[in-house]
């Protein structure tokens, strides 16, 4: 029976840009306070462009980066690109001295690990917009990628007796440029998946059992595995 997908239905707010959403050089607008992390990731899964390198540190106001969420989404975008990168050499041969055992946990570990920094870097490439807008840090700065895609609003969470709406942050981000439903059906689509798995398998004690069988059946999986969850950023 085929299950019906989830819809969301987090409202959008308005916002508007705060002036760290640039950099400054004195008194002028050096550039713009991010750096584009999951475009540049979609372009190398492509094999279409390379990855950022955190640009050389500059004094705040000498033009330098001060967004937090950009060196963190510069990290995290190298080491997912290791582990892209050891898992389609690892799918396509294993090691020559592992065995059926050490072919399934490999492929355990290097599975589990594509999803945390699949959702980790989400979470990082969302952050860093919301960074640059009014919007306070403490409203997301604490959110997994599941509840920066829907959450209950703050405010109706502090009037008694009242249930509160759901918002959407990236719905949010969206909004003034009348692109809600583009970006939040993109998103869910591939999102809502990685951050499932990642809650399910990953993040806590229910990781998957070990299913012994040939080496090659279990790198076949893992290519598979592997496809499945990527898909989300090409």
């Amino acid at each position: 029976m085929e299950t019906k997908k989830r819809e969301w239905h987090g409202t959008h707010h308005s916002w508007s840009y705060h002036p760290q959403a640039f950099r400054w050089s004195g008194e002028m607008i050096g550039g713009i306070n991010l750096l584009p992390i999951a475009t540049a990731m979609r372009a190398w899964m492509q094999q279409k462009g390379d990855l950022f390198l955190m640009p050389s540190q500059e004094a705040p106001d000498k033009s330098g980066f001060t967004n937090p969420y950009t060196e963190s989404g510069v990290t995290l975008s190298l080491i997912a690109s290791r582990v892209i990168n050891h898992s389609h050499a690892y799918a396509h041969g294993a090691e020559p001295s592992h065995d059926e055992v050490d072919s399934e946990i490999e492929r355990l570990r290097i599975y589990n690990e594509i999803l945390l920094y699949s959702a980790r870097l989400c979470e990082v490439a969302i952050k860093q917009l919301l960074y640059c807008t009014q919007i306070p840090k403490s409203r997301y700065g604490r959110m997994a990628l599941g509840q920066l895609l829907e959450s209950k609003c703050p405010t109706c969470k502090r009037e008694n007796g009242k249930e509160p709406h759901l918002v959407s942050l990236v719905g949010t981000l969206a909004h003034p440029y009348h692109l809600c439903l583009e970006f939040e059906h993109c998103t869910m689509d591939h999102m809502d998946i990685v951050n499932k798995l990642r809650n399910s398998h990953a993040a806590h004690s229910g990781v998957q059992t070990l299913n012994i069988r040939t080496s090659e059946i279990s790198r076949s999986q893992l290519l598979k595995e592997s496809r499945d969850i990527l898909s989300g950023f090409v």
